[in-house]
Parts: structure tokens; C-alpha cells; sequence
């Protein structure tokens, strides 16, 4: 097996989401293994789980924090709508999700306040991260 033939598996591993390889004729043999890429700690910290439910300990009632989620990865980009104080509806488009080239909307599931923006224009987001907080009307 020469260098070439081993050049033409390390394109075809890079291309594939397989992440390693072995190849073996005779007595020769080559095990190629992609390397993987660790997040900066700095971005880990963004994403922030939204707690499910919020209660109040007392005799108050008991109030719930509601969330716009991400549904997809992506870089987050907001629309006007989105800003604190700003009122929106349940089935209105808040943003989109730039994710391989294409723009994914954004879609509230609830209607209420924007009472706080997690998460800012141009900003990476993953799989379930809460992109605003709202009081629910």
C-alpha cells in the first residue's frame, strides 16, 4: 500500500461520518482515526438549560418561567420582535437558525412578554437552549 492509496482514505473518512477506519493487505495494515474537535469552554458556558418548572415556596401562587427554545444547531439571528417588553403570540416567527446554508423560522410556542433575550444576533446556539424567556399574558 503506498502513500497515495493511504492519502485517498483519509479523503474518504473526512467526506463519511465514519469516524475511524482500518485497512489491512498482508501483511500491512493502517488505522486512520478523525480527531476530534473540543468546544471552547467559553461556549459550553452559553448554553444555559431552562429549569422545567420554577415554584414559588410560599404560600403565593405558583408561577412558571416560560422559554422560546432552539430547535435546531445553528447561528441564531432575531427579528424586531424580539426584544424586552416586545409582546408576541404563539405560531409568530421570532427568528430563524442558520444551519448548512438554509434559514430555519423560529416559531413561538407561546403567547406573552418578552421579559428577558438570552441569547444575541449571530449568536451559535444548540439543540433545545432557551433564546428568551417570557411572561406568559
Amino acid at each position: 500500500m503506498d502513500l497515495i492509496k493511504i492519502e485517498e482514505l483519509i479523503k474518504v473518512l473526512e467526506g463519511s461520518r465514519t469516524e475511524e477506519i482500518s485497512v489491512r493487505k498482508g501483511e500491512f495494515s493502517v488505522h486512520i482515526k478523525k480527531g476530534l474537535k473540543k468546544k471552547p469552554a467559553k461556549r459550553a458556558a452559553v448554553a444555559k438549560p431552562a429549569p422545567a418548572n420554577v415554584r414559588v415556596e410560599n404560600n403565593e401562587a405558583a408561577s412558571a418561567e416560560h422559554y422560546v427554545l432552539a430547535l435546531r444547531v445553528g447561528i441564531f439571528h432575531s427579528t424586531s420582535a424580539l426584544n424586552v417588553g416586545e409582546t408576541i403570540t404563539s405560531e409568530q416567527v421570532v427568528g430563524v437558525i442558520e444551519s448548512m446554508k438554509l434559514l430555519n423560522d423560529v416559531v413561538s410556542n407561546l403567547s406573552g412578554v418578552v421579559s428577558e433575550v438570552l441569547v444575541e444576533d449571530g449568536t451559535p446556539v444548540e439543540y433545545g437552549q432557551p433564546l428568551c424567556k417570557v411572561e406568559r399574558a
